[in-house]
Protein backbone atom coordinates (compact mmCIF):
# COMPACT_ATOMS: atom_id res chain seq x y z
CA UNK A 1 0.00 0.00 0.00
CA UNK A 2 2.74 2.24 1.05
CA UNK A 3 4.73 2.01 -2.08
CA UNK A 4 1.45 2.49 -4.13
CA UNK A 5 0.87 5.73 -2.74
CA UNK A 6 4.83 6.59 -2.71
CA UNK A 7 4.49 5.53 -6.58
CA UNK A 8 1.81 7.80 -7.42
CA UNK A 9 3.22 11.22 -5.46
CA UNK A 10 6.42 10.17 -7.78
CA UNK A 11 3.92 10.34 -11.08
CA UNK A 12 2.36 13.65 -9.60
CA UNK A 13 5.54 15.11 -8.92
CA UNK A 14 6.96 14.65 -12.28
CA UNK A 15 3.72 15.66 -14.31
CA UNK A 16 4.06 18.86 -12.31
CA UNK A 17 7.68 19.67 -13.15
CA UNK A 18 6.83 18.58 -16.79
CA UNK A 19 4.35 21.23 -17.11
CA UNK A 20 6.27 23.82 -15.74
CA UNK A 21 8.99 23.01 -17.92
CA UNK A 22 5.90 23.27 -20.89
CA UNK A 23 5.03 26.34 -19.85
CA UNK A 24 8.60 27.97 -19.28
CA UNK A 25 9.28 27.04 -22.74
CA UNK A 26 6.26 28.35 -24.18
CA UNK A 27 7.01 31.48 -21.93
CA UNK A 28 10.36 31.67 -23.62
CA UNK A 29 9.21 30.49 -27.13
CA UNK A 30 7.65 34.15 -26.82
CA UNK A 31 10.62 35.96 -25.77
CA UNK A 32 12.76 34.75 -28.39
CA UNK A 33 10.66 36.50 -31.21
CA UNK A 34 10.75 39.86 -29.84
CA UNK A 35 12.62 40.85 -32.04
CA UNK A 36 10.88 39.41 -35.35
CA UNK A 37 8.00 41.02 -33.93
CA UNK A 38 8.66 44.66 -33.99
CA UNK A 39 11.60 45.29 -36.19
CA UNK A 40 11.25 48.77 -36.07
CA UNK A 41 12.47 48.98 -32.34
CA UNK A 42 15.69 46.87 -33.43
CA UNK A 43 17.38 48.72 -35.87
CA UNK A 44 20.33 47.67 -38.63
CA UNK A 45 20.32 44.08 -40.20
CA UNK A 46 20.37 40.89 -38.02
CA UNK A 47 20.00 37.32 -38.34
CA UNK A 48 16.76 36.09 -37.48
CA UNK A 49 17.18 32.46 -35.90
CA UNK A 50 14.39 33.25 -33.17
CA UNK A 51 11.70 31.57 -35.26
CA UNK A 52 13.70 28.39 -35.29
CA UNK A 53 14.05 28.56 -31.68
CA UNK A 54 10.49 29.60 -30.78
CA UNK A 55 9.09 26.57 -32.91
CA UNK A 56 12.31 24.14 -31.28
CA UNK A 57 10.62 25.48 -27.77
CA UNK A 58 6.51 24.66 -28.66
CA UNK A 59 7.70 21.19 -30.03
CA UNK A 60 9.35 20.21 -26.76
CA UNK A 61 6.87 21.79 -24.71
CA UNK A 62 3.92 20.00 -26.49
CA UNK A 63 6.26 16.77 -26.01
CA UNK A 64 6.61 17.39 -22.09
CA UNK A 65 2.92 18.24 -21.91
CA UNK A 66 2.12 15.36 -23.70
CA UNK A 67 4.29 13.09 -21.79
CA UNK A 68 2.87 14.40 -18.63
CA UNK A 69 -0.72 13.96 -19.26
CA UNK A 70 0.06 10.13 -19.76
CA UNK A 71 1.70 9.83 -16.24
CA UNK A 72 -1.91 11.40 -15.09
CA UNK A 73 -4.35 10.10 -17.51
CA UNK A 74 -7.47 9.47 -15.25
CA UNK A 75 -7.11 13.36 -13.85
CA UNK A 76 -9.39 16.05 -15.65
CA UNK A 77 -7.16 19.16 -14.91
CA UNK A 78 -4.12 17.40 -16.12
CA UNK A 79 -6.25 16.64 -19.45
CA UNK A 80 -7.00 20.59 -19.70
CA UNK A 81 -3.74 21.95 -18.54
CA UNK A 82 -2.38 19.51 -21.55
CA UNK A 83 -4.82 20.93 -24.14
CA UNK A 84 -4.02 24.54 -22.82
CA UNK A 85 -0.59 24.41 -23.63
CA UNK A 86 -0.68 21.92 -26.67
CA UNK A 87 -3.26 25.24 -27.88
CA UNK A 88 -1.15 27.62 -27.13
CA UNK A 89 2.10 25.68 -28.76
CA UNK A 90 0.04 25.33 -31.80
CA UNK A 91 -0.45 29.32 -31.83
CA UNK A 92 2.77 29.81 -31.70
CA UNK A 93 3.67 27.60 -34.76
CA UNK A 94 1.14 29.04 -36.73
CA UNK A 95 2.62 32.39 -35.52
CA UNK A 96 5.97 31.81 -36.14
CA UNK A 97 5.35 30.17 -39.69
CA UNK A 98 5.42 33.35 -41.29
CA UNK A 99 8.71 34.47 -40.42
CA UNK A 100 10.47 31.48 -41.52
Amino acid sequence: MTTVRASSIAKSCGAVVLYVVAAALVLFSFAMTVEADNPAAFPGRRDNDGAFGALLCAGIAALSAAVAVTSLSRRLLSKVVCAAIILVCVDRVVGVAGQL
